[in-house]
């Protein structure tokens, strides 16, 4: 979405971007645009209430890294309903491609439902897409 891409650009780090790039080798650098974690957190707060977040969330698989990582932490901050948020991460999950993007997603909702998270949990841990797991 453009004007998501256009909001990662004007973020941007080059020397971030060369960085991060090493810490991801399988993705390439022209999939990371440079935008440090605590940025993309900032934008997502900014922009969660947005009416285009919700064309956002439902275009997958993104092209760049942010994308992916915007996606992550807005899925949390978007829904509020735990069933829901447990199938749009089951979703989203089969498009992550690297630790960086899983290592993002921690919603505050997850605490108030241990039994039905550790029920996803276990299933998760089935799956055969290696950051599901």
């Amino acid at each position: 979405m453009e004007i998501i891409i256009n909001k990662l650009y004007d973020l941007k780090d080059f020397k971030y971007k060369d960085f991060n790039s090493k810490l991801i080798p399988n993705i390439g650098i022209d999939k990371v645009i440079g935008v440090k974690v605590p940025e993309i957190r900032k934008l997502a707060k900014e922009i969660k209430d947005e009416p285009y977040i919700n064309d956002f969330l439902k275009e997958l698989p993104h092209k760049y890294q942010e994308e992916n990582i915007l996606h992550g932490i807005l899925l949390t901050f978007v829904y509020k309903d735990i069933n829901i948020l447990l199938n749009k991460l089951d979703i989203f999950l089969k498009y992550a491609d690297n630790w960086a993007v899983t290592d993002t997603i921690c919603p505050k909702l997850f605490k108030k439902y241990p039994d039905v998270v550790y029920a996803q949990i276990k299933k998760w841990l089935k799956s055969k897409d290696e950051y599901t797991i």
